[in-house]
């Protein structure tokens, strides 16, 4: 007689003949079996798959971000993705991590265990929250810095804004203390600002300047001759002299007939910049980029061009020096110069 469905006939000691019947276990071990397969060796693979993707997004993000995706919203939620990630790697693998001795000591002192935990939990909180609290503070000091900024480039142009009707001389020296002034405290793109002003109010002319720069602080201006939407920027015939233009970025700028004379320019950025009929008279140049510079008539004389890059012969052809102008060793001095 077949057992009903479901069951299977089952002898008390295995030389008995079958008298009982007990309900089928196999289907149900068979599904237990492939659960607890599951959860041993495909759950660990998804999770570690998972934290390694937060790892690499918050490495990655926070580098391109300058790591200040760490205190943004999402920044915070991928560390907590990837805190979660780290636990459930650690509960799934905690067999064969820690040893039985070590298990069991965790078990008898449960209580000390979560004690420990939660402290490390309120430490990397107090971290968490100290670090926000530094980059909030960073954050409004930049705020404020460019505040005042823009407050003070304000306050110039619409003080020197009259200059050009005002024909009196001390209005001129007024103009250009307040100017030397606000220099340094503006950004690389206000100075940009305050030159372009200078120059279209013809205020910088190298003939008749108004306002004299000499000892003005342009480091690290952004003076190129386009910006971001191609509009020209030229400071043909001015009078630059003694300017301090140390970093600023002059690439393809026009500068013309322009009298950079004891000027000083250390780590600034001449590429393709049009310095034709220039007076570079006694400028101290120091790692400054030249390639691609036009120096036809460019007067060269008294400097030191053996640190600087970009130079080639036919630049220094068309050039203008005497004999205490120092060149590249891989370049020849023209015959031409004195």
């Amino acid at each position: 007689m077949s057992a009903p469905p479901g069951y299977r006939y089952w002898s008390p000691t295995p030389t008995s003949s079958p008298n009982y019947y007990r309900k089928r276990v196999e289907p149900q071990g068979a599904f237990d079996s492939s659960r607890r397969l599951f959860r041993r060796r495909i759950l660990p693979i998804v999770i570690f798959a998972i934290l390694v993707i937060d790892l690499v997004v918050m490495f990655y993000g926070g580098y391109l971000s300058s790591w200040r995706l760490l205190i943004q919203p999402s920044g915070i939620f991928w560390a907590v993705v990837g805190l979660i990630a780290a636990i459930g790697l650690l509960a799934s693998a905690y067999e064969k991590i820690f040893p039985p001795g070590l298990r069991r000591a965790i078990s008898r002192n449960a209580p000390l265990v979560s004690a420990l935990v939660a402290l490390l939990g309120v430490l990397i909180a107090q971290v968490v929250n100290s670090h926000l609290t530094t980059s909030s503070q960073e954050n409004q000091q930049l705020l404020d810095q460019q505040a005042r900024q823009n407050s003070e480039l304000q306050n110039y142009l619409s003080t020197v804004g009259d200059l050009p009707s005002n024909p009196d001389p001390a209005a001129d020296t007024s103009a250009q203390a307040q100017t030397l002034t606000v220099l340094p405290n503006l950004s690389s793109d206000q100075k940009r600002t305050v030159m372009q002003f200078l120059y279209q109010a013809d205020l910088i002319n190298k003939d008749n300047p108004r306002i004299k720069l000499f000892y003005a602080d342009l480091t690290s201006a952004n003076l190129k001759g386009t910006d971001s939407q191609e509009n020209k920027f030229v400071l043909d015939n001015v009078n630059l002299r003694g300017v301090n233009l140390q970093d600023a970025d002059l690439e393809y700028i026009s500068m013309e007939g322009s009298d950079l004379s004891n000027s000083h320019l250390v780590n600034t950025d001449l590429s393709n910049a049009d310095l034709s009929d220039a007076n570079l008279y006694h400028a101290y140049l120091a790692s400054v980029d030249l390639s691609g510079a036009n120096l036809s008539g460019a007067d060269l004389s008294e400097l030191d061009l053996r640190n600087d890059t970009g130079l080639t012969q036919e630049q220094i052809d068309e050039a203008i020096g005497n004999e205490r102008t120092y060149l590249p060793d891989d370049l020849q001095r023209p015959a031409n110069w004195s």
